[in-house]
């Protein structure tokens, strides 16, 4: 099951991050820049234009610290190497 962070994700809006759902990031900002809220590495927004298809967030480059991505996390919570500040 998706947690509320899973479906959210952090866009730089005039040079300020604002937290925003997946769709919105998918919709009204497709061209600002996208960071994950638990770690700040930079993130794309996978997923189907059309239909009812499920967005996802997927981290541009894996990152053992971030507890969104339960595949890799090492159970100790840390900042993206390449963290967008």
């Amino acid at each position: 099951m998706l947690t509320a962070s899973q479906r959210t994700c952090e866009v730089k809006v005039d040079g300020a991050w604002h937290p925003t759902t997946l769709t919105q990031a998918r919709g009204l900002y497709t061209m600002a820049q996208k960071r994950c809220p638990a770690c700040h590495g930079q993130v794309v927004i996978a997923g189907t234009y059309i239909g009812k298809g499920s967005l996802n967030l997927q981290h541009r480059r894996a990152h053992a610290g971030c507890p969104l991505r339960p595949e890799t996390y090492t159970g100790t919570p840390s900042p993206h190497p390449q963290a967008l500040a």
